[in-house]
């Protein structure tokens, strides 16, 4: 069975937006198109088409049942990983745990959606994000919590030790 990398997934997706988006590609005389498109723009090999650059650290803040805040990272070879910050260990004090929760899998594109399924390791507290779909912010959605670019940093904690790392 073969099976196409993630960021070839992406790109395909995204140039088909951007060819679907441009009549040179339907072999038609390119025509001065109306206003710029809303929402982000990415980098294709066809050119700049409306979508989301998914690879990077995407975090949110606590929202819906889930009560504490999220990072998780996206690789462009098709894996994940996620820190679920679930009850940071306070500055100035000794805990017996770190109170951050780390799972990883894998990611690929299906549709118009990002699908995620954990893989390995020790099962983690949920539930995870299974499915993500962008919006026209540029953000990725997972049941209705709205992710952004970046890392959340609780005080007391640097950048290195709340980002997502996958141990393949």
């Amino acid at each position: 069975m073969r099976h196409s990398s993630p960021s070839a997934s992406a790109v395909a997706f995204l140039a088909a937006l951007a060819c679907a988006a441009m009549p040179a590609c339907a072999g038609e005389a390119a025509t001065p198109a109306g206003p710029p498109p809303k929402g982000p723009i990415v980098h294709t090999l066809l050119g700049d088409a409306p979508g989301v650059e998914i690879v990077g650290n995407w975090t949110s803040p606590a929202c819906g049942g889930r009560n504490f805040a999220r990072n998780i990272r996206f690789e462009d070879d098709g894996a994940y990983a996620a820190v679920d910050l679930m009850s940071p260990c306070p500055v100035g004090t000794t805990c017996v745990t770190s109170g951050l929760v780390s799972y990883e899998g894998i990611w690929s594109i299906v549709n118009s959606t990002l699908q995620l399924r954990d893989m390995g390791g020790t099962a983690a507290p949920g539930p995870h994000p299974t499915e993500f779909r962008a919006d026209d912010k540029g953000q990725l959605v997972d049941s209705g919590c709205p992710y952004t670019k970046g890392l959340t940093v609780p005080d007391g904690y640097d950048a290195a030790k709340v980002t997502p790392k996958v141990t393949r």
